[in-house]
């Protein structure tokens, strides 16, 4: 039987309008997730690091410092497709696996329209450029899996312990469980007493598979714990990209202001199957599917200037405001067990949940020194302030989400990058570093480091470019509330490629 359990909101056995403990720390790994970027733009700028707050004359201007636009001369038109390769290692309860994905994906493209003056006005203004650009900010494709075999409280025991907790209303009436231990129970894996003992009791359900160590006869919980086999695969799809219209002048070529709007489009989808299969029972073997889709659109603006106070030398800073979105929710959570003689499935549907999300500006500062005509060293560092991010609802409280969001920290993203020129080739390498906004808490370093290279040929009206981009970072996940956590590295390797033409 499928059950429709229709919640008003997501909740951890909480009967108020609010969402529970688990839930938060969901909710605020969303804030901070969406709150991230990757190296992107096009393969010019991602040989180089990413770092392009001091430098103009590249498409990625368009949606990172809008000043930049102002250093072109003609009109530009480019396209960079791109493919993602992600390998992850993964240690749970002392086992290690290993999981990889490939994913084609489409890394930037958009078209500048230059619109100089044939002479400098009183102002200095010399005319600008506006540009138009899609561009992919955040890559959600991974996948990975982990094992082991757990020797102290596996799901059921979770399960057990969460029901027990709700007390004597949810003996009474277990629809009133939470989430999963009312999967439990749906599927037979936890049961009640026929009868609570005292008035101080506090144990009122149990888990009831007969395990072959005991009178089959006997329904009861054993003294001791027996292995059960875990494994956790989890595959993720989606992607940030924002669409941006921009603008920007050039004042005496010592001068250049810019503008420009971002649209946004968020897609994350994500599908987890948490299996476990105990040793000595009746139950072969149970699994948990979770899956969840979040989708929404924001907006966001940028302001930025250059100055260049002689040719061989450039400072720039940009502020990206906080991005503000509507998302949508939507989550399937199954559980299907397997018995000797039969086997039995539950679901809960979550209503679509619909609340906005307020992520943190941006500031950006940067410099690029020169090299005449052999090239460019720059180097940007960029603030988050990821604490001031903010979930919000007219139905919906955030309250504990929005708490721990508030812990988070500001952090600090460097990047640094050169370029060498020969003739009509280019030849580049950057490395960008992104920081902890949770600052290891829990004991894992979050931190992104980022080595890239790239390569290139310009002609008079054609050019192309290659890069590669090398990322990795450390994650910690838990199937259930209160498990074991499997810590992942995660490995991705990015590379795109860039197809332009000046007229």
């Amino acid at each position: 039987m499928k059950l429709l359990h229709k919640l008003i909101v997501i909740s951890t056995g909480m009967v108020c309008l609010n969402i529970g403990d688990i839930q938060a720390q969901q909710f605020s790994d969303f804030a901070r997730i969406f709150s991230q970027s990757d190296v992107h733009g096009t393969a010019r700028i991602q040989g180089v690091g990413g770092a392009q707050t001091a430098l103009g004359g590249d498409l990625s201007s368009i949606s990172g410092n809008p000043a930049g636009l102002g250093f072109y001369t003609k009109s530009e038109v480019s396209v960079s497709p791109g493919i993602v390769f992600t390998d992850n290692n993964s240690s749970y309860l002392g086992t290690t696996t290993n999981d990889f994905k490939n994913q084609f994906n489409f890394a930037n493209g958009g078209v500048v329209i230059n619109k100089s003056l044939g002479a400098e006005t009183a102002s200095g203004f010399k005319g600008g450029s506006f540009g138009i650009s899609v561009t992919r900010m955040n890559n959600f494709q991974n996948q990975l899996n982990y094992q082991g075999s757990n020797t102290l409280e596996d799901f059921i025991d979770f399960a057990v312990d969460e029901a027990n907790a709700q007390g004597t209303n949810a003996y009474d009436d277990p629809d009133l469980l939470p989430e999963l231990s009312f999967l439990a129970f749906q599927t037979t894996l936890i049961d009640r007493f026929f009868e609570v003992n005292a008035p101080g009791d506090t144990t009122f359900f149990f888990d009831r598979n007969i395990y072959d160590i005991l009178d089959p006869d006997i329904v009861a919980f054993p003294s001791t714990e027996f292995p059960t086999a875990q494994r956790e695969f989890i595959n993720t799809k989606g992607a940030q990209y924002q669409t941006t219209i921009a603008y920007g002048g050039n004042f005496s070529d010592k001068f250049y202001l810019g503008a420009s709007v971002g649209i946004t489009s968020l897609r994350f989808e994500q599908d987890r199957i948490f299996t476990e299969e105990p040793s000595e029972s009746d139950l072969t073997r149970l699994s948990l599917v979770d899956n969840r889709l979040l989708t929404g659109t924001g907006i966001n603006g940028t302001i930025g200037f250059i100055y260049r106070p002689i040719n061989t030398f450039t400072m720039g800073v940009s502020y990206t405001t906080p991005t503000f979105y509507e998302l949508e929710d939507e989550s399937v959570i199954t559980l299907n067990a397997d018995f000797d003689n039969a086997s039995l499935d539950e679901q809960v549907v979550f209503v679509p949940l619909l609340f906005n999300l307020r992520t943190p500006g941006k500031l950006s500062g940067g410099v690029a020194v020169f090299l005449e005509k052999y090239g460019f060293i720059t180097a940007d560092v960029e603030w988050v302030d990821y604490g001031s991010g903010k979930f919000s609802s007219n139905e919906f409280s955030f309250a504990d989400a929005n708490s721990e969001i508030n812990a988070f920290e500001s952090t600090l993203n460097f990047k640094v990058g050169a370029e060498f020129r020969y003739n009509i080739a280019r030849f580049r390498a950057g490395y960008a570093h992104q920081g902890d906004p949770m600052n290891k808490i829990d004991g894992v370093d979050r931190s992104r480091q980022s080595i890239t290279v790239g390569a290139g040929v310009r002609y008079k009206r054609f050019f192309a470019d290659g890069s590669y981009v090398r990322s990795n970072f450390d994650q910690s996940t838990s199937p259930y509330p209160g498990a074991a956590t499997a810590l992942t590295e995660n490995v991705t390797e990015n590379v795109v490629l860039t197809f332009g033409m000046k007229f």
